[in-house]
């Protein structure tokens, strides 16, 4: 009788069981795969919503077979998070390393391009990885591992990929990306007439002598240069108003894909630049003070947030606060990528909210920082069912405050929430929380949410497999 021939993936097995044991069987990355791959197909609902992002994209089917299914792009970003790779070494890791081929199921497929993994893993949305990490709390609640009864708060900041703002950069950044444009736009409709100049490289000499100015009159000295770049960044914009003037009469260059691309990227670009000559014009020329919330730190990342947290000598960040709550497992039970610079306090209602929506109750104990205080969260936790509720007070304190502070229980609860510091020193160094390389807001929040689903798929994995 002849034989049934075996699968590809029987076939990669069989090798895999041959090589990976042979090696060394009780290599712990082996085993710690091994437990967050049990883990994930414990919970296959989690693809679907993946699925359906990958389905909804907005780039046009090509009639060819996909190149990664929803597992195996789910897999592959958990597998980049976990180690800290970048997309190309991450192609490069999956393709030479046949424990992670196993892991992401692409066992002895063809791996993508790393720019296609990048295009697929970017896919997910910020929405769905919210609710892959509600799905994975409740695995762990349901496994007994976290029963919320104990929870403390604590934010951080993840930076964006952002070089440190300044506005002789800043002007010099959009001089070159309008020119840059006009350029490509002259390139594919030659017939477009319009003035322009490419002021790029004077723009940069421009502001190479404004961040090498020192000396006692330094403000003095770079005045005039600040005039002059000014001045070729405010006619720059002119030039890219003329280009889409021109554009307005030429309709059949205007229907060419190519035209309409670069017509579109001006006018995204201009508002940036306009807002970027505003606030230099109004700081250096006028001497004006201009509000946080008013400044542009960055037009390739114009969501950044500035980010004073006001402790001593601590220094000014650029990007985005988030919050974190965890329980007595290590488990993040709640966490929120937060838009601006809003207080600590502001969160504290939410996470509440979401932990009677997890739990099906309130916390019994709940903790954090002196930046959480504030008596509506105290009397929002007392309302909501919390028994004990420790947020220091700052400042001077009553002698009623002060003996409440003393408490056993309280302080009990203050060591606790110290724990919460390693959580978030794993997340910002382990997971790359530290820094967003990602681009966009929407991004953002996937980034997050993403490092805090592969934290705790670790912690869970790590739980299970020494139960």
């Amino acid at each position: 009788m002849r034989e049934k021939q075996r699968t590809e993936e029987e076939l990669f097995d069989e090798q895999y069981r041959a090589v990976m044991w042979a090696v060394n069987p009780k290599n712990p990355l082996m085993a710690e795969l091994q437990a967050i791959d049990k883990l994930l197909d414990e919970s296959p609902e989690l693809l679907e919503w993946v699925r359906a992002d990958l389905d909804n994209s907005h780039k046009k089917p090509t009639g060819r077979p996909p190149e990664a299914s929803a597992e195996q792009v789910l897999r592959s970003a958990i597998l980049m998070q976990l180690r800290g790779l970048h997309y190309r070494q991450l192609a490069e890791e999956i393709d030479a390393n046949m424990l992670y081929r196993k892991f992401t199921r692409f066992n002895g497929r063809k791996i993508p391009h790393f720019a296609t993994l990048n295009n697929l893993i970017k896919m997910i949305s910020d929405e769905t990885v919210r609710r892959l990490n509600e799905a994975l709390l409740k695995v762990g609640i349901k496994k007994k591992l976290e029963d919320g009864k104990s929870i403390r708060h604590d934010t951080s900041v993840a930076q964006t990929d952002i070089a440190y703002p300044m506005d002789a950069r800043l002007l010099d950044d959009s001089v070159r990306v309008l020119c840059r444009h006009m350029q490509r736009l002259l390139e594919a409709a030659p017939e477009l007439v319009f003035v322009f100049h490419d002021h790029s490289r004077a723009a940069k000499k421009r502001a190479y002598q404004i961040v090498l100015s020192k000396g006692k009159d330094v403000e003095a000295k770079r005045r005039p240069l600040y005039e002059a770049l000014l001045e070729l960044q405010r006619t720059t914009r002119r030039y890219a108003d003329a280009a889409l003037a021109a554009l307005e009469t030429e309709w059949e260059a205007a229907m060419r894909l190519e035209v309409m691309g670069e017509a579109i990227e001006l006018e995204n670009w201009l508002p940036l630049a306009e807002r970027v000559y505003d606030q230099a014009h109004r700081r250096v020329i006028l001497g004006q003070s201009v509000p946080a919330d008013e400044k542009l730190v960055s037009i390739f990342e114009p969501h950044t947030a500035i980010i004073c947290r006001g402790k001593q000598g601590g220094k000014t960040e650029f990007g985005h606060k988030f919050a974190v709550a965890t329980g007595r497992s290590g488990l993040i039970t709640y966490y929120e990528v937060l838009e601006g610079n809003p207080g600590d306090n502001e969160v504290l209602p939410r996470a509440l909210e979401h932990h009677r929506k997890m739990f099906g109750r309130a916390p019994e104990r709940l903790t954090a920082d002196r930046r959480y205080h504030s008596a509506d969260n105290e009397r929002t936790a007392a309302l909501a069912g919390v028994k004990e509720v420790a947020l220091p007070k700052p400042g001077r304190l009553s002698e009623l405050r002060r003996k409440l502070q003393q408490a056993p229980w309280f302080r009990r609860l203050l060591r606790f929430r110290a724990g919460i510091e390693g959580n978030l020193s794993t997340l910002l160094r382990s997971f790359g929380l530290k820094r967003c390389l990602w681009h966009g807001w929407r991004s953002f929040k996937a980034y997050i949410g993403l490092g805090v689903l592969t934290y705790n798929l670790r912690l869970i994995a790590g739980h299970l497999a020494h139960a």
